[in-house]
Protein backbone atom coordinates (compact mmCIF):
# COMPACT_ATOMS: atom_id res chain seq x y z
CA UNK A 1 0.00 0.00 0.00
CA UNK A 2 2.78 2.45 0.87
CA UNK A 3 4.25 2.06 -2.61
CA UNK A 4 1.09 3.24 -4.36
CA UNK A 5 -0.43 5.63 -1.80
CA UNK A 6 1.55 8.79 -1.03
CA UNK A 7 2.16 9.61 2.61
CA UNK A 8 1.84 13.35 1.95
CA UNK A 9 -0.82 15.03 -0.15
CA UNK A 10 -1.37 18.78 -0.28
CA UNK A 11 -4.35 19.63 1.90
CA UNK A 12 -6.16 22.95 2.21
CA UNK A 13 -4.92 23.50 5.75
CA UNK A 14 -1.30 22.99 4.71
CA UNK A 15 -1.66 25.47 1.86
CA UNK A 16 -3.43 27.94 4.17
CA UNK A 17 -0.56 27.80 6.67
CA UNK A 18 1.99 28.37 3.91
CA UNK A 19 -0.01 31.25 2.44
CA UNK A 20 -0.35 33.02 5.79
CA UNK A 21 3.41 32.86 6.32
CA UNK A 22 4.13 33.93 2.74
CA UNK A 23 1.90 36.98 3.18
CA UNK A 24 4.35 37.99 5.93
CA UNK A 25 7.32 37.44 3.56
CA UNK A 26 8.19 34.11 5.19
CA UNK A 27 8.36 31.55 2.39
CA UNK A 28 9.87 28.79 4.52
CA UNK A 29 6.63 26.81 4.66
CA UNK A 30 6.12 27.08 0.89
CA UNK A 31 9.66 25.80 0.36
CA UNK A 32 9.14 23.01 2.86
CA UNK A 33 5.87 21.92 1.23
CA UNK A 34 7.58 21.84 -2.14
CA UNK A 35 10.34 19.65 -0.72
CA UNK A 36 7.92 17.23 0.96
CA UNK A 37 5.56 16.99 -2.00
CA UNK A 38 8.41 16.24 -4.39
CA UNK A 39 8.90 12.94 -2.51
CA UNK A 40 5.42 12.14 -1.17
CA UNK A 41 6.21 8.46 -0.50
CA UNK A 42 9.27 9.16 1.63
CA UNK A 43 8.74 9.69 5.36
CA UNK A 44 9.98 13.11 6.42
CA UNK A 45 10.55 13.59 10.16
CA UNK A 46 9.69 17.30 10.12
CA UNK A 47 6.51 16.68 8.11
CA UNK A 48 5.54 14.04 10.64
CA UNK A 49 6.05 16.52 13.50
CA UNK A 50 3.87 19.05 11.65
CA UNK A 51 1.13 16.45 11.28
CA UNK A 52 1.15 16.35 7.50
CA UNK A 53 0.16 12.68 7.46
CA UNK A 54 -2.42 13.03 10.24
CA UNK A 55 -6.03 14.15 10.23
CA UNK A 56 -6.47 17.91 9.75
CA UNK A 57 -6.15 20.10 12.84
CA UNK A 58 -9.37 21.37 14.43
CA UNK A 59 -8.83 24.93 13.20
CA UNK A 60 -8.94 23.65 9.60
CA UNK A 61 -12.72 23.12 9.89
CA UNK A 62 -13.18 26.85 9.32
CA UNK A 63 -11.39 26.93 5.98
CA UNK A 64 -13.68 27.41 3.03
CA UNK A 65 -12.49 27.00 -0.50
CA UNK A 66 -14.08 28.36 -3.62
CA UNK A 67 -13.40 27.60 -7.22
CA UNK A 68 -13.80 30.27 -9.84
CA UNK A 69 -13.14 28.22 -12.93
Amino acid sequence: MCQVNPRYVLRNWMAESAIKKAEKDDFSEVQFLLKVLQSPYTINDEAEKKGYADSPPKWACTISVSCSS
